[in-house]
């Protein structure tokens, strides 16, 4: 409109030439032109943007510059160790802090941006014991309008998703109660290489939350007892950088393939094209502590000889109830292992020994009927092959002889996933065969009431320490994880002992090496758990 009306008003004034000489005309004649010209631009514009959603894509080695040195995307996130922050005012301050690390990290990038949190309900699907905590995942995705803070607007969808009606207090937030530390952990994104959508947003989750068989907990102390637990699981990662390729035996597969093998390994379709959607897809079949469904997918995706990353495999992957039905064979095993090691699993994970006699048991177990499924003595279509678990897993295994993919190796690369694959492991061999660059934050609702991981490499991420507050700061950007010092704790700063006070409650930030590559895991301990 205002470009329109410029344009007439200017052509009123061209129109009447007598109003100077020949000089002032000409002078005036450019003018309009200069005028017409940036009026339309401006309008042009305006239409695409705001009415028609697109959105120019910036690409680096267009304008010489290097993916190395561009600053797209950035992650943030809060972990809210002192209670009060959530019981005194119900969450504002800490809200407060979020918003401010979003608009410090929105240099970065703001055309979307999100939010996960996760919540503890207490409620074990499958009638587990309580003792386990039971984590919901709240996710809160904004997609930016053109004229509007996306601060405001995460913060906003976080109040909606996260605070109860009215009140608009966390839930979860009860006075006097510490057993459980809060985390909100965040994502602001330029879209570099795809259009900006919802779908495009982080956190970013692959698999839908779906029921998991656990055991629980891997802890030292002796009054710890093994049991096991149905719960819900998800994964979730916000990541600044790109994924380029992933290496199996030593090949290296590239995104597109990865994406289109992930759906046949996870039985999950894709939820988006984005790159980063890939890592948590790949993070689902790496965390798999605790679990022998997923132990035994994640021997069959990765340890294995025969195992390679193909768009369209030859060979049909196990289902996810062909994988659960493995697993069931290694718990049995490992049931009645238990009360002759204290029922501890951690006795049981830090003894050589005891891991070997569960490889030996559960080999032992399977072997006489796997060897008649691979010696054709009962037909693979027929009924009664397939109620047996291991008839998909014939498919992958050679020859004992052979070694690499035997069936002896899946059971131990099996058992060595259930005891060690925990979130920083998992983080660990994400870097160690991914190529791109990382700045990276891993979280799964197995691990969120005590841990999550930081990463960088070829993308920075600093981490503050506000000891006496209880609070920590992680993000992209530094002056983002400064944001705890603008405000003041609800309720006071924590009483430390004498036994952590002088340096130990000093505000330190931590510069994770982005060069060489630096994993970091924040383990701030959970009541009735070993201390970290």
């Amino acid at each position: 409109v205002i470009a329109i009306s410029l344009h007439f008003v200017l052509r009123c004034r061209r129109g009447d030439k007598t109003a100077g000489t020949d000089a002032t005309f000409k002078s005036s004649s450019s003018l309009l032109s200069a005028c017409t010209v940036a009026a339309y631009a401006t309008a042009i514009e305006a239409l695409s943007t705001d009415l028609l959603g697109l959105v120019p894509q910036y690409h680096p080695s267009s304008f010489g510059a290097s993916t190395a040195t561009a600053l797209f995307c950035g992650n943030f996130g809060v972990i809210l160790l002192n209670s009060n922050w959530l019981t005194e005012d119900g969450g504002k301050t800490a809200l407060d802090v979020m918003e401010k690390m979003v608009n410090i990290t929105m240099m970065r990038g703001a055309q979307c941006g999100g939010v996960v949190t996760f919540e503890d309900n207490h409620k074990p699907p499958g009638g587990g014991q309580p003792d386990m905590p039971q984590l919901t995942a709240v996710r809160s995705r904004v997609v930016n309008s053109k004229r509007s803070d996306l601060s405001k607007g995460i913060r906003r969808q976080v109040v909606k998703d996260a605070c109860t009606p009215f009140t608009g207090r966390l839930r979860g937030a009860k006075k006097g109660d510490e057993s459980f530390v809060r985390g909100f952990f965040g994502h602001t994104r330029f879209a570099t290489t795809s259009k900006v959508t919802f779908d495009g947003c982080h956190p970013h989750r692959w698999t839908p939350r779906s029921k998991c068989r656990v055991y629980y907990p891997f802890s030292s102390k002796p009054t710890q007892k093994a049991s096991k637990h149905v719960i819900y699981v998800e994964n979730f990662i916000t990541h600044n950088g790109d994924l380029d390729f992933y290496e199996i035996n030593g090949k290296n597969f590239d995104l597109g393939a990865i994406q289109s093998w992930l759906v046949h390994a996870t039985g999950a379709k894709m939820p988006t094209t984005v790159d980063s959607c890939a890592i948590a897809g790949l993070v689902d079949l790496l965390r798999t502590q605790g679990c022998f469904a997923r132990s035994a997918r994640y021997a069959v995706s990765f340890g294995l000889s025969t195992s390679k990353i193909e768009a369209n495999p030859v060979v049909p992957l196990p289902t996810g109830h062909e994988y659960a039905r493995l697993g069931l064979l290694f718990e049995q095993e490992l049931d009645e292992m238990l009360p002759s090691y204290n029922d501890s699993l951690d006795d049981i994970a830090t003894s050589i020994e005891a891991r070997a006699e569960l490889v030996k048991r559960v080999y032992q177990k399977i072997l006489p009927e796997f060897e008649e499924v691979k010696d054709n003595m009962v037909a693979e279509d027929s009924p009664e092959a397939w109620s047996r678990p291991y008839v998909a897993l014939a498919r992958f295994i050679e020859d004992e002889e052979l070694g690499g993919a035997s069936l002896r190796k899946f059971v131990a690369v099996t058992v060595d996933a259930f005891f060690d694959n925990d979130l920083l492991q998992t983080t660990k061999l994400f870097l160690a065969n991914a190529k791109g660059s990382f700045g990276l934050m891993v979280s799964s609702s197995l691990d969120a009431h005590k841990q999550v991981c930081v990463a960088a490499r070829g993308q920075s991420a600093s981490i503050a320490f506000y000891p006496r507050m209880g609070l920590i700061c992680y993000g992209s950007e530094q002056a983002a994880v400064k944001a705890g010092l603008n405000y003041s704790t609800p309720g006071g700063d924590l009483a430390l002992d004498s036994s952590t006070r002088g340096s130990c409650e000093e505000t330190r930030r931590l510069d994770l090496d982005d060069l060489g590559g630096e994993i970091c895991l924040l383990d701030w301990h959970y009541k009735g758990e070993e201390e970290p």
